[in-house]
């Protein structure tokens, strides 16, 4: 199999910056601050990526709690902490498994215009959700699986 011209199974470590995976474990450290669970990820990719860890903060609506630890916020800033290291990385290749979990109606609006931004940049987002989306880009292709 190969993405971009490059054997996945043979080459791997060259393109696993290029993943970024967001799942029920939400791979957020309750030790750190949401700022430093950013500053980390994206020192761990050693990436560029479309935005510094502080902006990524203010992005998703963490500004007032950015210096707490993350073992102290709720469930959804634990939440918008982890898909705002979608924003510190630069991979391309989103997977999403539940994104919206313990989001309000503002994180979710929030994280769909993300993932729409995604695709009008060239980015894939693989989504599964039992919950509707709403993106906004022309860019978005959906497999509804629902057998009803």
């Amino acid at each position: 199999m190969t993405w971009n011209g490059i054997d996945v199974h043979r080459d791997l470590g060259s393109i696993g910056h290029r993943i970024h995976y967001v799942g029920h474990r939400r791979g957020v450290c309750g030790d750190l601050t949401p700022f430093e669970n950013l500053k980390f990820a994206s020192d761990l990719h050693r990436s560029k990526g479309r935005t510094d860890p502080l902006s990524a903060v203010k992005k998703v609506g963490l500004t007032g709690v950015a210096n707490t630890m993350c073992s102290k916020l709720s469930a959804g800033q634990n939440q918008r902490t982890a898909l705002a290291r979608l924003l510190v990385t630069d991979a391309p290749l989103w997977f999403l498994d539940e994104p919206f979990t313990a989001l309000d109606s503002v994180g979710r609006d929030l994280f769909e215009s993300m993932i729409s931004d995604n695709a009008d940049n060239g980015g894939i987002s693989i989504v599964a959700t039992h919950q509707p989306l709403s993106l906004k880009s022309s860019n978005i292709k959906t497999l509804d699986l629902d057998r009803r």
